[in-house]
């Protein structure tokens, strides 16, 4: 039976990352888990970058996903956290190493700020680990505040932090 996607009415576009343990475990359990707060449509390749911030730490794989929600952007959030919480994402510092990360980047075309969640995600547009993944999934999306394209943010990067692509199928919704 086909899920309608207008009982999902938002659409939102995270980024996962990890560089502990096994990360296609990671990425898969989370995918389980996240799959519980609505659709998984679209899943980005898998990018290796190197770490950003701090940098004596293993490399990063990251992708992106695109989820169809009824949850609220906080609703979401808290939820991500928990998802977190469970597969023990061990982040001790800041861009410090993690066995899962699990960021809102973008939600519809929604701009927000609070204490607790900016929304589009401040520092996604200078980050090409977080932009590739999402440029697989939608390159003509708009960013919301810097009203680019992701494939024109893209053009428009100076630093560069991926180091290899792991090509996923097109029509998996798992990690291969």
């Amino acid at each position: 039976m086909a899920v309608s996607l207008s009982v999902y009415p938002n659409r939102a576009i995270l980024a996962l990352g990890s560089n502990e343990g096994n990360w296609k475990i990671n990425f898969n359990q989370c995918l389980k888990k996240i799959s519980n707060f609505g659709l998984i449509t679209k899943i980005g390749n898998i990018y290796v970058s190197k770490p950003y911030g701090h940098v004596q730490q293993k490399n990063f794989h990251n992708t992106a996903i695109e989820l169809m929600t009824n949850h609220s952007p906080l609703r979401l959030m808290r939820d991500l956290q928990l998802v977190e919480r469970v597969l023990k994402k061990n982040k001790t510092i800041i861009n410090g190493p993690r066995r899962i990360d699990i960021d809102i980047v973008f939600y519809n075309q929604l701009v927000f700020q609070n204490n607790q969640l900016t929304i589009p995600h401040p520092r996604a547009f200078e980050r090409d680990f977080v932009l590739y993944p999402i440029n697989d999934i939608d390159p003509f999306y708009s960013h919301p505040t810097k009203h680019k394209t992701i494939k024109a943010l893209i053009e428009g990067l100076n630093e560069k932090y991926i180091e290899k692509i792991i090509k996923q199928p097109k029509d998996s919704l798992l990690i291969r």
